[in-house]
């Protein structure tokens, strides 16, 4: 479990930058990839830019690393969605804010709204999606019990 965490974290690490400097660049904000409110409270454009690297990579290694949240077996789905969707959405207003994603914090929020109708969407998505296949198996089942059933009655 820890090392898949790991696993995780460390592809979240690199995806949390890439993501990162991906949405600078479509938003327009970047001035070499950061953005100007945050390279001028550092004072650095190059310190400010490995600054976001850094803090981006960290958010996409806590929020991957946490998908292990579902693997484990005493938590409810809902649950781990609830914890995982905290873990995204928590560290997301301080970063969003110190490094100037966001213009203020109703825009955080509003953001930060997003991420939580997306969760909403995946866990509607996921749960609808375990019910169909629980109907199958629970089919599945019911037509060997009933085959099995049929051959004791031939016997």
């Amino acid at each position: 479990m820890k090392k898949k965490m790991l696993k995780l974290a460390g592809i979240g690490f690199l995806s949390g930058i890439v993501i990162c400097n991906f949405i600078m660049i479509l938003a327009g904000k970047n001035s070499g990839f950061v953005t100007p409110i945050f390279a001028e409270r550092i004072g650095n454009p190059k310190t400010a830019a490995l600054l976001q690297f850094f803090l981006s990579g960290v958010y996409g290694a806590l929020t991957m690393g946490a998908v292990v949240l579902y693997d484990l077996d005493r938590l409810p789905l809902a649950l781990a969605t609830f914890l995982h969707c905290l873990i995204c959405i928590v560290p997301f207003f301080p970063l969003a804010l110190l490094l100037g994603w966001t213009n203020g914090i109703g825009e955080a929020f509003l953001m930060a709204g997003f991420q939580l109708a997306a969760f909403v969407i995946v866990w509607l998505i996921m749960f609808f999606r375990c019910r169909i296949m629980t109907k199958k198996l629970n089919e599945m089942q019911q037509h060997i019990l009933d085959e099995t059933e049929s051959k004791k009655e031939n016997y």
